[in-house]
């Protein structure tokens, strides 16, 4: 299957720097034609860089934007996004906030009472306490550049959790790759809270949407999308509740 086959020749080339042609087809027990094809369209979308022959990892991918940075960005499609998705959390709930600017700029727009809310985002402490919401922060490792809890003590602390709804973000959506992200500590927390949630949704704005970022976190079918757009989207492909009240959650 090729999103299995992509998986395999990013892991490869994560750990190698490098990967030549011939090495993939006998690793993979892949066809010729059939890497390079996967190593051209791997290159258009900017996960590693092809030479002759072979191709090399793309360090690039795995740099992730600052948490302020991304705060500034598409800031009138967050917050219809943020608004829309706060709205899915009743009474009562047990809620899976992640990190992210689209995750916080939800918090002000909660409505739902009694609720406790776990979440490994620092930005999101503050103003959950200034809301008076029940909060559970994860523990382990803080990952600076978007103010995230990660690492193994984070997933262990997960899987003793069980959650009635998740919001999750994401770097990028595709239809081979599903959901991915830059980091891979981070990847593995969104998938442990995706698997541990009822009703996971990922929050995103439209620019997200045929994007792939090296790691990936959840195949399509395994959430619901928020997000304000998906004009430029197969969208027979995902489940989706748009910011207009359109939506294809079947």
């Amino acid at each position: 299957m090729k999103q299995a086959r992509w998986n395999e020749i990013m892991t490869i080339a994560k750990e190698n720097r490098s990967i030549t042609v011939a090495e993939l087809c006998q690793q993979l027990g892949a066809s010729e034609a059939t890497i390079r094809r996967d190593l051209q369209e791997m290159d258009d979308l900017h996960l590693l860089t092809r030479f002759h022959g072979g191709a090399k990892f793309n360090e690039a991918q795995y740099i992730e934007p600052a948490m302020a940075f991304k705060a500034e960005t598409q800031k009138e499609q967050k917050k219809q996004v943020a608004y829309c998705a706060a709205k899915l959390i009743h009474d009562n709930q047990m809620v899976y906030l992640d990190a992210g600017s689209t995750t916080c700029e939800m918090i002000k727009y909660i409505t739902a009472k009694n609720i406790t809310v776990v979440t490994p985002g620092i930005p999101q402490l503050s103003i959950l306490g200034q809301r008076g919401i029940s909060t559970i922060v994860l523990g382990g490792s803080l990952y600076w550049s978007t103010e995230a809890i990660t690492g193994k003590q984070a997933l262990a602390q997960l899987n003793d959790l069980y959650f009635d709804t998740a919001f999750i973000g994401t770097n990028g959506i595709h239809e081979q790759f599903g959901f991915s992200t830059s980091n891979e500590l981070e990847a593995e927390t969104k998938s442990s809270a995706i698997h541990h949630t009822k009703t996971p949704y990922v929050v995103t704005d439209s620019t997200k949407f045929n994007l792939i970022r090296p790691c990936q976190f959840a195949k399509l079918n395994e959430a619901v999308i928020v997000t304000d757009s998906i004009d430029s989207f197969n969208a027979s492909l995902i489940r989706y509740i748009l910011t207009n009240g359109e939506t294809n959650i079947k």
